[in-house]
């Protein structure tokens, strides 16, 4: 057992409810949660600021080693991320910046920065990571693993009403077709390509409530503390 409890990994595509369902279920144990995509934005988010050119590998681990990312535990669970001092929030969920977020978690050496401190912040058990391949890289050795997943309609029709409700433009066959590129970027990069860990447990989340999956998480996780 780890110094403040274990590590439950929660990894698969982007718009199945990954962080919703992570940051419930750390609420509930008194864990803190990270969601690490939110680190890739702030890399992606660094790359568009400076004028990276993404197809740079240099200089996008370049921009990875220069990023100073620091964490605070939020009363809702959350790890805070602050990038150089300053909480960017809904900045890091510009369209452009996810879009620039996949690109530049593709280079190998970006990713071997950002994995070793998503480590540094995990080993010492307690927490939720949600992200990509958290289970497969960044904590293989993790007590519990999941793997959720959703038809790329159900989650386009989510991205869909999230932006609309939040008074922006958003059209449902551009965002279905930006979601189908992304899976197929994730899934096919060589470095940490996207995939479920051989132990996870795989949740299809495309008919299911926020409740539901997140019952079925802390009833699993709940056996192994």
């Amino acid at each position: 057992m780890r110094k403040n409890g274990i590590v439950a990994a929660i990894d698969g595509p982007s718009g199945t409810g990954k962080s919703s369902v992570g940051k419930l279920a750390a609420q509930a144990l008194g864990y803190s949660f990270l969601s690490t995509g939110e680190m890739y934005r702030a890399l992606g988010y660094k790359a568009l600021q400076s004028g990276i050119d993404m197809a740079d590998a240099a200089a996008v681990t370049r921009a990875a080693q220069s990023l100073k990312l620091t964490f605070k535990r939020q009363p809702d669970a959350v790890l805070r991320m602050f990038v150089d001092g300053v909480f960017l929030g809904d900045k890091l969920h510009d369209e452009a910046v996810g879009s620039a977020a996949s690109k530049t978690s593709a280079v190998p050496g970006a990713r071997e920065v950002l994995t070793n401190l998503m480590r540094e912040i995990g080993r010492n058990g307690g927490v939720i990571m949600e992200g990509r391949d958290i289970g497969t890289v960044v904590f293989p050795d993790a007590e519990v693993k999941f793997y959720i997943d959703a038809a790329p309609e159900a989650r386009a029709e989510r991205r869909y009403k999230q932006l609309v409700e939040r008074g922006e433009s958003a059209n449902y066959d551009e965002i279905l077709e930006g979601i189908k590129e992304r899976d197929h970027r994730d899934s096919t990069r060589a470095a940490a390509p996207l995939k479920a860990a051989p132990d996870a447990i795989i949740i299809d989340t495309s008919t299911l409530t926020l409740n539901e999956v997140v019952e079925k998480v802390l009833k699993i996780i709940k056996k192994h503390l």
